[in-house]
């Protein structure tokens, strides 16, 4: 397709062959990737994959597109270690595609409207070390998670740093569904900021993470978990041996059928957060979180099948 442009008062301003808009030779719509890296495009409303370069010739799954990013920022033609590409994903429906491979250094940023204004992925994704998988400095924003299954919606094997999970949400879809999100070893800089774990459609309890957000293995360091809605049987658990130095699970609003928060690890510092519970916690809130309360404050607790109500924990000592 041919450019068409004009010039006014000096600038030359005009429309783009697929449509986009040119000023001065430079793509202003939609705005160009700030690093000078590549943007994909994906729609699932096609039949028929076309090279991603635009909305006019998108591809038809998100793998594709990984598969294409991962190619151009590892390319030594390229240098573009230091950048980041991203995908724009849009959809109406569920995209249904199982990931095995998350795009290094790209952002994945979901458009349309599904039942939320987000696209959908339903599938089970194990994205295996960063030899072979990955996963290194991606980050979901708006984002939607079907689980595909009962194992994990979201599994990080091991070795993965910098993933990320920025107003995004997340549903169980069926009975059974073990864990929403799951941190196996070594997982560095996870956060999960400002999104939302869900009970699955259906009458209510009948789909829901046994543990919402699961932390185990050794090294889990500098993670954040901020700002979000946690629906699960269990809401945070962290194992013995998880090193979790330096993460922190702030202002989040956690309603658990037992536990909102099982850190076993004894490292994770807990603060503003709002607990819901329907176990009977005790007086000491054991019931309700397991946490070390000396990194631990402001949080508050209630119960549905105890007495709790709005308590604090730490529960508060007076000297």
């Amino acid at each position: 397709m041919t450019d068409i442009l004009t010039s006014i008062h000096g600038r030359r301003f005009g429309l783009g062959g697929p449509g986009q808009l040119i000023l001065d030779g430079v793509l202003i719509h939609p705005v160009p990737n700030p690093t000078g890296a590549k943007d994909y495009y994906v729609d699932g409303n096609i039949s028929t994959s076309k090279s991603g370069d635009d909305w006019e010739n998108p591809l038809d799954t998100l793998a594709e597109a990984i598969a294409l990013s991962n190619t151009s920022i590892a390319l030594t033609a390229n240098r573009w270690w230091a950048r980041r590409n991203r995908i724009f994903i849009l959809g109406d429906q569920e995209f249904a595609e199982d990931l095995v491979v998350f795009p290094e250094k790209c952002d994945i940023i979901g458009l349309g409207f599904d039942v939320e204004a987000m696209p959908r992925i339903e599938g089970e994704h194990v994205i295996e070390a960063l030899a072979t998988g990955k996963a290194y400095g991606t980050r979901f924003f708006n984002v939607g998670f079907m689980a595909g299954g009962t194992n994990a919606t979201i599994h990080l094997t091991t070795d993965h740093m910098g993933v990320e999970f920025w107003g995004c949400k997340f549903w169980p879809n069926i009975a059974g569904s073990t864990h929403c999100i799951r941190l196996a070893d070594n997982n560095r800089g996870f956060k999960l900021m400002n999104s939302q774990i869900y009970m699955g459609p259906g009458a209510p309890g009948t789909a829901i993470f046994a543990e919402a957000v699961k932390i185990e293995g050794v090294g889990q360091i500098d993670m954040i978990i901020k700002g979000n809605y946690i629906h699960g049987t269990e809401g945070i658990h962290t194992v013995t041996a998880a090193g979790c130095y330096n993460g922190l699970i702030q202002d989040n609003v956690i309603y658990a059928t037992a536990l909102t928060i099982n850190d076993v690890s004894d490292k994770m510092t807990c603060t503003d957060n709002k607990l819901f519970t329907e176990a009977d916690p005790t007086a000491a809130l054991t019931g309700a979180i397991i946490a070390n309360d000396a990194i631990c404050a402001n949080n508050r607790v209630s119960s549905t099948a105890g007495t709790e109500r709005n308590a604090p924990y730490p529960p508060e000592v007076i000297a």
